[in-house]
């Protein structure tokens, strides 16, 4: 079975902002729908682009799966006192939640800026092909993941390549705890170890990083291995 793409028109972060704002106070999902409409017109003019573009938007923060509902919620409350930085990390997770191949995507931009510090396009989409198949609808969204990347400034364009751009920190711990969840379950891993957070490939346009007493102060399991491993997983 070919695995879901979904993800196929280039987004922006004042939309993503749009979204999550006006979801907070819209009194229906049909005005929250034609406000969004009225709003993407300033920049897509295709009506069936448009369409696309406000599929995706609806998708990631407002008709999510219903074992996100908690996560989403929690996300809007933070996005009320969120910087910029934070902001981002919050549209960062809500999309690992949405699309998978949005997460992969980033996972694999991620190794490729670890390995050799830059990326082509060639060779993400390379990878996104081994993992999703060898086919126009691929390749289509790997155009739009990489000009969302590039909309929200987190890789540096060089001549043929793409590097990292820097990295954006995050420091609010309740922000930084929600993404350890959306991360895990993202990723549906029971656990990960808290000094390998930094690490994680699919986290490359972010500075973060979580103490084991930031991690005890949260709802997730934390536990011991050894000396010095710290572990937190989902209760």
């Amino acid at each position: 079975m070919k695995k879901a793409v979904g993800f196929d028109q280039k987004l922006q972060e004042h939309q993503l902002d749009y979204v999550v704002r006006e979801f907070a106070r819209a009194e229906s999902r049909q005005q929250l729908y034609d406000q969004v409409d009225q709003y993407l017109m300033a920049d897509i003019a295709g009506a069936k682009s448009r369409a696309n573009a406000r599929t995706i938007l609806f998708k990631i923060w407002v008709l999510v799966d219903e074992e996100h509902v908690e996560l989403r919620d929690r996300a809007v409350q933070l996005f009320q006192t969120a910087d910029k930085e934070e902001r981002l990390l919050l549209h960062w997770g809500m999309m690992m939640l949405a699309y998978p191949f949005w997460r992969d995507m980033a996972d694999q931009a991620g190794r490729l800026l670890q390995l050799h510090g830059e990326f082509s396009s060639v060779q993400l989409a390379r990878k996104m092909f081994a993992l999703y198949g060898e086919r126009r609808r691929v390749s289509v969204s790997v155009g739009a993941v990489l000009g969302t990347f590039k909309s929200f400034d987190v890789i540096a364009e060089q001549k043929k390549t793409y590097g990292s751009a820097e990295k954006k920190p995050i420091r609010q711990t309740e922000l930084k705890l929600w993404f350890l969840e959306v991360l895990l379950r993202a990723a549906e891993r029971s656990a990960i170890e808290l000094k390998q957070l930094e690490n994680e490939p699919c986290l490359f346009p972010f500075a973060l990083d979580i103490t084991e007493s930031e991690a005890r102060s949260g709802r997730l399991q934390i536990t011991r291995q050894g000396l010095d491993m710290v572990m937190a997983g989902l209760t």
